[in-house]
């Protein structure tokens, strides 16, 4: 078949193992159009898949929690995607008075006329045969898209002089407001808030720092217990300068436009504070067959242990002379993080596009995580560990990682961690040997040597006593 010919292979229906190919040049004129049009539309899609604001992957829909908790928002919508939700309707009053107040010195009009200015480009990220967004004029569209940046951005600033948004947004509300803004489906473009910031300057990347910084512990002090780490490294790490443009990222962090706040909290937490090197995710071989609990883990002499490295899902085999160290960032986990987690994992892979850029970072920590708890047991290991923090009880810890282990996507950092736990195994066979045994009986160990220094103590009493006479 020479280069300029394209063809269509199916089953023939009698002999499965022969294929026979159909020519595009003897389709009907209409099909061959269908098939152009229909390739050409899934190739401007997937030009698009890093700016794009998502619907929750079916495939990971497993992962959504009870009445998708970590899919659909709570107490607000952004975005059209459940923008008509019946119990979401109260916040709607609330998003107008954050207009009013957010267009404080300026004409409200001025504001949405310039909203309305980007309203093709924010449609143009979501899916236009999506039925929330099928039917909507732009002019509906734009104020949609108005009415929820300002809300975001009064809600960033938390107005001391407005009392009433205070109320409504933070008090009445608890977490839900947090978990609702970070997740997939409950979005706005990032160019709506930009164009919204020039009104009124608000530092919108500040606060999606300083959520990653209350949420996820970073760093241990060893002599005097856990403080979350500073924010030290403020500029891009050149040794994920890769990773950075595939997502659209410039030299710095004020430089990435992400395509809107859930993809801006991915950033801080797995490449603003500094990508893992190259070096620590190479592997030989898919090594996804092999299996370790914590408890296991222990047994053959590698404690888990709190990484000190910058950034977040930080997994690695440390070494030592005697024992090694499975090194996992700490994680504080309450039904908030619980939810970033799960989106930033569906972000994850509603956007990677390439096997050779892993951009399935997070999801390898979780797998690895998951795969390191089977039991209660395991959980608390971890907890003793202080790799894991949080308000969720040992149980519901769990039941929280079993459910995403059997969804995720396997990413390049959870198989090289894999592979440098076989690693050890096969290098130190006799030693894993020595130690399973003592870790699995010390406690008869323990017996018998307190037993063997009492009768010492007895033989000696009476050599003593023997000599006297």
């Amino acid at each position: 078949m020479d280069a300029s010919t394209r063809a269509i292979l199916i089953h023939d229906g009698q002999t499965p193992a022969q294929e026979r190919a159909i020519l595009i040049h003897d389709m009907p004129t209409q099909e061959k159009l269908a098939i152009d049009t229909t390739t050409e539309r899934l190739e401007a899609d997937f030009q698009k898949v890093k700016t794009k604001i998502h619907r929750f992957p079916r495939g990971l829909r497993g992962i959504g929690g009870d009445n998708d908790r970590y899919i659909a928002p709570s107490v607000v919508a952004i975005g059209p995607y459940h923008h008509s939700s019946a119990h979401l309707q109260k916040m709607e009053e609330v998003k107008r008075a954050a207009a009013y107040y957010h267009c404080r010195g300026h004409s409200t009009m001025e504001v949405y006329e310039k909203v309305l200015s980007v309203v093709g480009a924010a449609r143009g990220c979501y899916d236009a045969d999506d039925p929330s967004v099928v039917g909507v004029s732009d002019d509906d569209f734009a104020a949609m898209m108005f009415l929820d940046g300002c809300f975001l951005l009064q809600y960033m600033i938390c107005d001391n002089t407005a009392p009433v948004l205070q109320n409504r947004m933070t008090l009445s509300t608890g977490p839900s407001v947090q978990k609702d803004i970070f997740l997939l489906e409950n979005q706005i473009p990032w160019l709506v808030l930009e164009t919204l910031t020039e009104f009124m300057s608000v530092d919108v990347r500040r606060f999606v720092v300083g959520m990653g910084e209350k949420f996820f512990p970073r760093k241990v002090k060893a002599t005097k217990g856990w403080r979350r780490m500073e924010w030290g490294c403020k500029s891009f790490n050149p040794a994920s300068t890769k990773e950075t443009d595939e997502r659209g990222g410039g030299s710095g962090f004020e430089d990435y436009k992400p395509p809107h706040l859930l993809g801006l909290l991915w950033f801080t937490q797995v490449v603003w504070q500094g990508c893992m090197p190259e070096s620590g995710v190479k592997y030989n071989a898919y090594t996804s067959s092999l299996s370790f609990s914590a408890v296991e883990l222990a047994q053959i002499g590698v404690r888990p242990t709190v990484s000190t490295e910058s950034w977040f899902g930080d997994m690695r085999v440390l070494r030592g002379r005697l024992f090694s160290k499975l090194s996992l960032s700490p994680l504080f986990l309450n039904g908030v993080t619980a939810s970033w987690l799960v989106n930033m994992a569906a972000l994850e892979a509603s956007t990677s596009s390439s096997w050779e850029s892993d951009g399935f970072l997070v999801s390898s920590y979780l797998s690895v995580l998951a795969m390191l708890m089977d039991r209660k047991e395991d959980v608390h290991v971890l907890r003793e560990r202080r790799v894991l923090h949080g308000t969720l009880s040992n149980k519901q810890v769990l039941g929280f990682f079993k459910d995403l282990g059997q969804h995720l996507r396997l990413g390049r950092q959870y198989f090289a961690t894999l592979e440098q736990i076989d690693a050890y195994k096969r290098h130190r066979s006799l030693w894993i040997a020595i130690y399973k045994f003592l870790f699995n009986n010390y406690r008869v160990i323990a017996a018998i040597l307190s037993i063997t220094g009492v009768l010492v103590g007895i033989f000696k009493t009476l050599l003593s006593l023997k000599h006297r006479c």
